[in-house]
């Protein structure tokens, strides 16, 4: 599996804004509802202030990562992945290369994920992350211990 991660740029815009609707539209739905012009304006707003990299595989688009980077924290802000593309293992890698990044800085790695995501909240704790605490909607994990088997 060839992963890189690239800067997103201008006209990556649109596939950023398609995975959003794409991956999360079954989660905000339940939570907030879904209005286009909201979501579009609240995604614009996001991209434009806060640095996004585009998931490439074999050099296609396939997810979007944010990183928000701190002094002594990594936070997941943010990752999708193209659904045809879920289960390869590809966000697994990225996390990890996260989780270890943060690790050799002394730093941790945490994220949030909406409590409705049931999916992606198991996915987070087979990879080491155990919930730290809780601002509905939102659940906050932070990595422990790399599980068993981790490379």
């Amino acid at each position: 599996m060839n992963l890189s991660l690239q800067p997103a740029v201008q006209s990556d815009h649109e596939f950023l804004y398609r995975l959003h609707c794409t991956t999360m539209r079954d989660y905000i739905v339940p939570t907030w509802g879904w209005d286009d012009q909201a979501q579009r304006a609240a995604f614009d707003r996001r991209v434009s202030t806060n640095p996004h990299q585009v998931i490439l595989l074999d050099g296609q688009r396939v997810g979007m990562l944010e990183l928000e980077h701190h002094p002594t924290e990594l936070f997941i802000a943010n990752i999708q992945v193209l659904p045809e593309k879920q289960g390869r293992g590809i966000g697994s890698a990225i996390i990890r290369e996260i989780v270890e990044l943060a690790q050799s800085s002394d730093a941790v790695a945490t994220l949030q994920v909406l409590e409705v995501n049931e999916r992606a909240r198991r996915l987070y704790e087979r990879l080491g992350f155990r919930v730290v605490g809780a601002a509905p909607p939102h659940i906050r994990m932070r990595a422990s211990r790399p599980p068993a088997g981790w490379h």
